[in-house]
């Protein structure tokens, strides 16, 4: 049983380690982000609250309703999802949604491919 878990806790970790980052700040009544366009397959989201008020993080999207704990002022929390390509809204869900509706809320176009994937060389095989 104690191998299981730890199996389970090494695949966990080796799946968060290969996945794309995507480092994100929450401030009042902003969601920042340093990339809105990512490879389809696992996307870690670093989630940082730098704000004056405690926030959290959401993704919805095809296949994916997962977010975040509540983040306190000046914590920081990272969210790991595998996402499909296809268009994702990512925002903060708190206070009934109204942090979405004052501006916490962007896009993330997710696109087809495998970031990992090595690119070829103009005029190269």
């Amino acid at each position: 049983m104690k191998s299981i878990l730890v199996a389970a806790a090494i695949a966990g970790l080796s799946s968060a380690a290969g996945a794309q980052a995507v480092n994100v700040t929450l401030s009042e009544w902003k969601l920042e982000a340093t990339r809105d366009t990512v490879h389809a397959g696992p996307v870690t989201f670093r989630v940082k609250n730098a704000g004056t008020m405690s926030h959290a993080f959401y993704v919805s999207g095809p296949g994916v309703e997962k977010g975040t704990k509540e983040i306190p002022v000046g914590q920081e929390a990272p969210l790991t999802v595998t996402l499909k390509a296809g268009t994702y809204e990512v925002y903060c869900p708190l206070a009934d949604l109204t942090h979405k509706a004052a501006g916490m809320s962007r896009k993330i176009v997710v696109i087809p491919g495998d970031a990992a994937a090595p690119t070829k060389k103009p005029g190269g095989p």
